[in-house]
């Protein structure tokens, strides 16, 4: 009776999370990527966004050592940082505007450059936490030459033609303002123009799951793999549209890819947890659950009620009622506030039960 009840409890914390999930997938878009921040108390441009990026060598062979990475803003001025070994970088606390961001990986290679545009919605919340927008940044060694026929693009380079990133801009301003088929169809002339536009097919899938039309998410995000393997942004996604599509052992190694490509992501953690508990590794889902609250965020509360799930099928109805209760701490208005109250009793009244 007890197994029953416990499985039913469960069930009912798993579903009822799914119905609000696709709010998290705009956020997963632009979640944070691995990179230094040149120093964490530098005001940046006195912002909330931040624009993380990548260098890759052209060809596939890795950067030798770290680059230098400036920031350009007509208004503001600019800003230094250095990559990490892998290439990624990372600036924070941005305001809105157009930014080139220039990299120099030394003597050996070809000074590379990306513009990028961080365009703000026209009303944010208080506790707006910001965008984040992905740069791919493609560097060559000195002296080589590209040769390529007319209307082609090789997919390795950077420059993506202005024509693309003003369709890209528009669709991204109409997603902003809830008209996701608008921008969809944007996406789509973008891509028509620079079918290597990674940048567009990963917001296209973003756009497509928001929709819930999942198949199309997949499609578009396995594309943008395709063009950026390293990518973290396109993993993540595709990892939730897997999860989406119920393919949890495919999402389990798209979003433990995920994790490791930034390990800093709330979201992925909290992504690679909800697979986890789907296969049945409750272990790992605890540690995975645990480490996107412990890096904190907005984005990631449903991780206690995740918790609570893990720890219901585990028999610890004691933690279980503590991960409720956090979760009501932290999202008090939630529809179902009064059916978790009564889980949290029953929950205390099965752990005060228990022989000692």
């Amino acid at each position: 009776m007890y197994s029953i009840r416990r499985r039913s409890l469960k069930q009912y914390l798993l579903s009822a999370f799914a119905l609000g999930i696709i709010a998290l997938s705009g956020v997963s878009a632009r979640a944070q990527v691995g990179g230094i921040d040149s120093d964490p108390g530098d005001p940046g441009t006195g912002g909330k966004n931040t624009i993380t990026g990548r260098i890759y060598v052209r060809g596939g062979a890795r950067l030798p050592s770290r680059a230098k990475v400036k920031l350009r803003n007509m208004n503001s001025g600019e800003q230094f940082t250095f990559s990490d070994d892998s290439g990624a970088f990372t600036f924070r606390r941005l305001i809105g505007g157009t930014y080139t961001v220039t990299v120099d990986a030394g003597e050996l290679f070809d000074v590379a450059s990306e513009t990028v545009d961080i365009i703000e919605p026209m009303r944010r919340g208080r506790n707006d936490p910001g965008i984040v927008v992905p740069v791919t940044i493609y560097i060559e060694a000195k002296g080589h030459s590209t040769k390529s026929t007319v209307g082609t693009v090789d997919a390795s380079t950077g420059g993506v033609p202005d024509a693309a990133r003003d369709l890209y801009k528009d669709a991204v301003e109409s997603a902003q303002a809830g008209e996701r088929t608008k921008a969809i169809e944007k996406l789509k002339e973008a891509l028509k123009i620079y079918p290597n536009f990674m940048t567009a097919l990963n917001e296209l899938g973003v756009q497509y799951l928001a929709l819930k039309q999942y198949k199309e998410a997949a499609e578009a995000l396995r594309a943008a793999i395709k063009i950026a393997p390293d990518a973290f942004h396109p993993r993540l996604n595709y990892g939730i549209v897997l999860l989406q599509l119920k393919d949890y052992k495919a999402a389990l190694a798209e979003l433990q890819i995920a994790v490791q490509k930034d390990s800093s992501s709330a979201v992925a953690h909290f992504q690679f947890g909800r697979a986890l508990v789907n296969v049945g590794n409750y272990d790992a889902a605890e540690r995975a659950l645990k480490q996107s609250l412990n890096i904190g965020g907005e984005d990631v509360v449903e991780a206690h009620r995740y918790l609570a799930a893990v720890y219901i099928e585990t028999q610890k109805s004691q933690q279980a009622a503590d991960e409720l209760e956090a979760y009501l701490k932290s999202s008090p208005k939630t529809k179902d506030a009064d059916r978790i109250r009564t889980m949290i009793k029953e929950l205390r009244s099965q752990a005060s039960a228990k022989p000692r």
